[in-house]
């Protein structure tokens, strides 16, 4: 019964015996390091490998290929700008159609006008519309009377 209660979770005797099992997880610890470094070397050794295989490739590549590839690059960036252009335009147009700012049109999604206008229709169904005042913030009473104050005032100062 003594004995019993000195073992541990794995059935190993506590005490003396518990030394070695922590040695053995340090040694497999030891040897997974050893290992991955062994790996990080080798890997890159291959890095150093690739690297000169696509120098080699570069250098035997024709000069027919390398202004093919430079052109091909200079192609698709044309095309990405004249779509950039392309969307600007549209946004803007359908910013002044919808009399909205054009910031507004440009954070929306679409591709082309349609698109846009599709989305801005959406938008200001979704959104409150609130009146548009055009006495630019008055009380919009009738003038005030003029009292004899304000005629002194006149009189003096020529208004």
């Amino acid at each position: 019964m003594a004995e019993e209660a000195n073992e541990g979770q794995n059935g190993q005797p506590e005490g003396a015996g518990a030394a070695p099992v922590q040695s053995d997880w340090e040694a497999k610890y030891k040897a997974a390091m050893a290992h991955s470094r062994e790996w990080e070397k080798k890997a890159k050794a291959n890095q150093g490998a690739a690297d000169e295989l696509e120098k080699l490739r570069e250098g035997q590549q024709t000069e027919l290929e390398k202004a093919q590839a430079r052109a091909e690059a200079a192609e698709n960036e044309a095309a990405q700008l004249k779509a950039s252009q392309e969307r600007a335009q549209a946004v803007a147009h359908v910013a002044d159609a919808a009399k909205v700012p054009h910031e507004f049109v440009a954070m929306l999604s679409g591709k082309d006008a349609d698109e846009l206008a599709e989305q801005v229709e959406r938008a200001l169904k979704l959104l409150p519309a609130y009146p548009t005042r055009t006495d630019d913030g008055g009380t919009g009473g009738a003038a005030k009377k003029k009292d004899k104050a304000d005629k002194f005032f006149d009189g003096l100062f020529g208004e």
